[in-house]
């Protein structure tokens, strides 16, 4: 039983070296390589950071170049003229015209539109270009507002639109 005991005791004693001498081992060596200072972070060498700067200088100087020319010594801008915008002048045949085209004149809606188309249905052609006033709805304000945008071919030399 002592036997055992020496035994415990050796066994403990080489187990207590071992992890000494684990923790007494030096560590690793670190790399012999010279730090590159701030392009470490990057991962760049000392030659990929002077390509870059090279390369920004360029595209800089190109940008530069370019601005100069368009702002000194391109062609000079041309002012046109032009006149002023003319609403296109929609004429419709009193007539023969549907709804649709009557509602294209201004101040005149839907409503009065079927109204006209439903009138002239009714009660034949327009003899001139006043009678579109036998419309409810119509009257002479509204008559001489869209006056010249109305054409009548088949009405008398007299009711025809200028």
């Amino acid at each position: 039983m002592a036997d055992d005991a020496a035994a415990v005791t050796s066994a403990d004693t080489d187990s207590v070296e071992s992890h000494a001498s684990l923790s007494d081992r030096p560590s690793p060596p670190q790399s012999d390589l010279p730090s590159s200072g701030s392009s470490a972070s990057l991962g760049l060498s000392h030659g990929d950071v002077r390509f870059a700067a090279i390369c920004g200088g360029v595209i800089l100087l190109l940008l530069l170049a370019h601005w100069g020319r368009h702002a000194w010594f391109g062609p000079q801008l041309v002012e046109i003229d032009r006149l002023p915008a003319k609403a296109y002048q929609f004429t419709i045949e009193i007539n023969s015209a549907t709804w649709v085209e009557w509602m294209q004149l201004e101040g005149i809606g839907d409503v009065l539109a079927h109204r006209i188309v439903a009138d002239r249905d009714e009660h034949g052609p327009f003899a001139s270009i006043e009678d579109v006033q036998r419309v409810p709805g119509i009257g002479s304000k509204t008559l001489n507002a869209i006056r010249p945008q109305l054409l009548c071919s088949d009405c008398p030399e007299s009711g025809k639109s200028p």
